[in-house]
Formats: structure tokens, sequence, C-alpha cells
């Protein structure tokens, strides 16, 4: 019975197909790639590896070989070149992606180096999929670690977006190894900044005398500089009370035990008032970003946001 041929539904689509045949060419092409079948090029390893591959499916797939195989060279027979700036294995990764269009599970140990790898062989689409996981992955202990990563490679935004991270989350941050690991400028940007997310102001100040006996003898004599952006007013009184007579940090550094000393006795007045005055108007750091001056004790009564400034002491936490 002969079959009239009738035109394709409006919602039927090829689409599917096409992309069958495409990735039924490259499996093919891959597994003649494999059993070095018609290749006309090699790459050699770091390791000494060698990679038998097909030059022109290397052009029409990644902007590095497009560039290296067209441009005219003194030694047009050359059929190898020996890549030292990306690890082996990453190496054999890419050319499967290139070929297959299916990359290798990433992990926090090699995002680095597949990263680095795609940035040499341009491969921004796998450059996309190593900065999707280094999102997906932060915490408060990679979080300095991604932003070098970042940094090193010229990352636009990330670097900021791993910073602003860690002002969101600087409770979980400075409870982490890797907070120990900040230089002096990177805490300092970190506690200084208006948009740091913290439950309470003490929180900064533990953070900051943590950092600090983590290597006492390097680092005690940045602890003037360091207390003056802590938000000190912010802080319950009886708490500072108690770290003017008992934190060893403070009270054998007369620079820090003057300051706070002299904050203290600001903060005094305001504990010591009237029942119906005992509240003091500022902002708060929870999950608000600061807005006071490291320097300024209160601000003014017509403000917002009212506080009771008794101690409680069953909730105090002093570093000891």
């Amino acid at each position: 019975m002969n079959t009239q041929w009738r035109q394709p539904s409006k919602f039927y689509s090829i689409n599917p197909m096409k992309q069958q045949r495409q990735e039924l060419s490259y499996k093919k092409l891959n597994e003649l790639r494999k059993n070095a079948t018609l290749c006309d090029f090699t790459l050699k390893t770091v390791d000494g590896d060698i990679i038998h591959v097909h030059k022109y499916v290397l052009m029409s797939n990644c902007m590095y070989f497009e560039k290296m195989f067209s441009e005219k060279s003194k030694d047009d027979d050359q059929k190898c070149i020996h890549l030292l700036d990306i690890d082996g294995d990453i190496l054999h990764n890419l050319i499967d992606y290139i070929y297959t269009g299916t990359l290798i599970q990433i992990h926090e140990e090699s995002v680095e180096r597949i990263l680095k790898g795609a940035d040499i062989l341009q491969l921004f689409d796998v450059q996309d999929l190593c900065i999707e996981f280094l999102l997906r992955s932060i915490n408060g202990e990679n979080w300095l670690k991604i932003k070098k990563i970042a940094d090193s490679r010229m990352m636009f935004n990330m670097p900021n977006v791993c910073f602003k991270w860690a002002l969101k989350n600087f409770d979980e941050v400075f409870r982490c190894a890797g907070f120990l690991t900040l230089d002096i400028e990177q805490l300092k940007q970190l506690i200084d900044s208006d948009e740091l997310y913290t439950v309470e102001e003490e929180n900064v100040y533990i953070a900051v005398i943590i950092w600090v006996r983590h290597d006492e003898i390097n680092r005690k004599h940045f602890l003037p500089e360091l207390m003056k952006l802590v938000r000190v007013p912010l802080m319950n009184y009886m708490y500072v009370h108690r770290l003017l007579q008992e934190e060893p940090l403070i009270t054998s550094n007369r620079i820090c035990f003057e300051y706070l000393t002299k904050i203290h006795k600001d903060m005094f007045y305001q504990h010591n008032k009237t029942p119906n005055h005992d509240t003091v108007r500022r902002k708060q750091r929870g999950f608000i970003t600061r807005i006071l001056p490291c320097l300024s004790c209160y601000v003014t009564e017509n403000e917002t946001e009212e506080y009771d400034s008794s101690p409680n002491l069953d909730t105090e936490n002093i570093p000891g």
C-alpha cells in the first residue's frame, strides 16, 4: 500500500533527532581517538602521556587549538605539542569533554586545577561549570580559599561575592579554622564593614581575640587597631566591665585598656539611668547592617531601635 507523505505537525521538532545524531557522531569520533584511528596529531602531557587527537575536532570545539592550528608556523609538519601547564589527568579529562561534552565530576580537590586547564584552553563553558560548583559549595571554612582562586584567575566579581558571603555569615566564619589564616588587612576589612551581620557585637570582639591568640607573639601588636574597629558601645555593659578585669590581652595592653576604659565610663552613665530612661536607642547588628561609627558611643535618643541595657550575666561568654 502506498502511503502519502504527510507534512509534520507544527509541534513536531527534529531537534532531538539532530542532537542524537550529533551525540552518536562524537561518540564514534571519541572511539576512533581512543583507538588512535585516523588521528593526525598528538598531545604530550606533563607526565609524559600521549593523547592521540583529530586536529579538526579540536579546532571546531576549542578556541585555543583553533588559534594554534590556524596560525602559520615555520614547522608546518609539526605533529605533536607538549602541554606543560595543565596536569596530565586534567588534560585527559578536558580532551574527553571536547569529544563528548561530558565533564568528569568536579570535586573541591580538583576544581582549581580544572579551572586552570579550562582557562588555558579557553573552554568557557567548563569555566562556568567550575564557578557554579564553587558558588554552591562555599562555606565558612573554604570561602577564603575560593576567594583566592577567584583572585588568581581574575574571575570577574567572584572575589566580591565571596567577601559578601563572609560578611553575611560572619558568625559561622569566625568559628572556622580558616578564619585564623586571614592576614591583618583581610581581617580589618571584614570587621570594619558596615555590612557585617552578627547576632551580637560581642562576637566581633571574640573573633578578634581568637585571631590574636592563634599567633599571639606576632599578632598582639595589632590589637589596638583591631579593637577600634569593634563597635564596643553596642556590647553589653557588664560584658565590657568583665573583660576590663579578666582579659589578659586587654589588661596588659595600655592603649587597649585606656581606650576601653573611656568607652566603659560613657556606657556607665547609660547603664545607671533611672528606670524611666533605662534604654539606649541604637542600631543593633542582628541581620541589620551596622551603621554606628566605631568611635561613637551612642546615637541620639530620637533615633529608632530600643534595647534594655541592663546586664544579662547568664548569657555572657568571654573567651578565657
